[in-house]
């Protein structure tokens, strides 16, 4: 009498080649998706370093309009230029300044500051505008 011992033809310990293509398929679509939406920060990151830099340059403008002489608050007869570098990007902030004489004691000063972006390969122009109350000492 002879004893037979079954021998398993297929190992279910290991992958085939096709499992690990599908596998690397999927991983593939994953990382590819991941990276569209890092993308997509990136570019808002960016987009609001730009923003807070140009809240600094607006608050930069009306700490020079606090320091001068109530008389020497003009507006800017051509727009001032304030560059600034970004995450390696160089931005040109354009500055306007607006006074408007209310009566002999107050002037009301508005500064406005604008920037263009490329977004969707076309130009796109932002603003950000500070206002306030100059009085006669």
């Amino acid at each position: 009498m002879r004893l037979e011992i079954p021998v398993q033809k297929n190992s279910a310990s290991g992958m085939t080649l096709v499992e690990v293509i599908v596998a690397m398929a999927i991983l593939f679509i994953i990382f590819l998706g991941m990276s569209s939406a890092g993308l997509v920060v990136l570019n808002q990151n960016i987009k609001n370093y730009q923003r807070d830099e140009a809240v600094s340059v607006a608050e930069m403008e009306m700490q020079q309009v606090r320091s001068v002489p109530f008389d020497n608050v003009v507006s800017y007869g051509t727009p001032r230029h304030v560059f600034r570098k970004i995450r390696g990007l160089n931005v040109d902030y354009t500055v306007n300044r607006t006074v408007l004489l209310l009566n002999f004691e107050n002037k009301q000063v508005t500064n406005s500051v604008s920037w263009t972006r490329w977004e969707n390969n076309a130009p796109k122009v932002y603003s950000h505008q500070v206002m306030t109350i100059v009085r006669r000492k």
